[in-house]
């Protein structure tokens, strides 16, 4: 029964990022916003994102580095400490890079690459009954602790750039296409983490000169599917990172196309002997491997 609950919310999970990427084809939609459960946030009108907002680049807008999206994404990548995987999301590294800080690599420390200026964001665990009144403080602190003539201390990045947004199908083919390269050595994903994504995945293969030498349909599909999840090829041999360069996985560490051929075969001979497959499943998957669940190996405050 547990299993059962937990594929019908994976499912709706898919589903509803199914519609959004499905936009493609369709019309405009809502963006994901991140969550905010609190009402401590200090951001003025000035803040919210314009009624038309841009995808992600790597330019500058205007010489602004408040909407420097490039310095915004180098902030967001110091933040590779799992630390900082908390359930506080008026405090996750999005908001916090958003606000013009950059992790120092110490445990919740913080750094302003403008003023200088340092900031704690550890907080006392939940028992001690003033964790709430703590997060107030420390979102208060985002503009507070800059210095005095810090242009952060005033105005931060616009929100829109915590937001998922809308990839480009021309960028989200040449992702999918350099994430195939790695050929069966791509983890295997099972149907449940496919099936949502059918159709923008059939888009993407239809584009001109898509995946042109590639043959196995099973590359394709999966490096379409890693690419709409946020993953991208990474600088190390037989990696794969997300879009901030936060979190990366080896392939080597999942079942792998290769692996699970072999698991088909293995599992067909054994049925020829007699044997059911229910017994011998789990013999066969290579020791220490997993299926690679797309989605769940983002770090926890990744807004996909």
């Amino acid at each position: 029964l547990i299993h059962f609950y937990k594929r019908n919310i994976m499912s709706n999970h898919l589903k509803r990022l199914g519609d959004i990427f499905g936009s493609f084809v369709s019309t405009d939609f809502k963006r994901k916003r991140l969550q905010d459960e609190t009402s401590f946030t200090q951001e003025k009108d000035t803040d919210e994102s314009p009624p038309k907002r841009k995808k992600l680049s790597s330019t500058v807008d205007d010489g602004n580095e408040f909407t420097d999206v490039a310095a915004f994404l180098k902030r967001v990548a110091s933040f590779t400490d799992l630390c900082w995987c908390r359930d506080v999301p008026q405090l996750s590294p999005l908001e916090v890079a958003r606000h013009g800080w950059a992790s120092t690599g110490d445990e919740f420390m913080v750094k302003c690459d403008s003023c200088g200026q340092h900031l704690s964001l550890a907080l006392p665990s939940q028992d001690t009954g003033v964790r709430e009144t703590c997060i107030k403080t420390a979102v208060a602190r985002l503009f507070s602790a800059h210095g005095e003539f810090c242009p952060w201390g005033k105005t931060s990045s616009p929100a829109h750039l915590v937001r998922l947004e809308v990839p480009d199908l021309q960028n989200l083919t040449k992702t999918a296409e350099r994430i195939s390269q790695l050929g069966e050595k791509l983890p295997y994903l099972r149907s449940d983490h496919v099936t949502e994504w059918e159709g923008i995945v059939n888009a993407i293969k239809k584009q001109d000169g898509a995946f042109h030498n590639i043959e196995d349909d099973r590359i394709k599909t999966f490096s379409c599917v890693l690419a709409l999840c946020g993953w991208r090829e990474g600088m190390l041999e037989d990696t794969l990172t997300d879009q901030y360069s936060v979190r990366r996985i080896g392939v080597w560490n999942f079942v792998s196309i290769q692996d699970e051929d072999d698991i088909q075969e293995t599992q067909r001979v054994a049925q020829e002997m007699g044997q059911s497959i229910d017994e011998t499943s789990r013999e066969f998957k290579p020791a220490g491997k997993e299926y690679l669940n797309p989605l769940d190996e983002h770090v926890s405050w990744h807004p996909i």
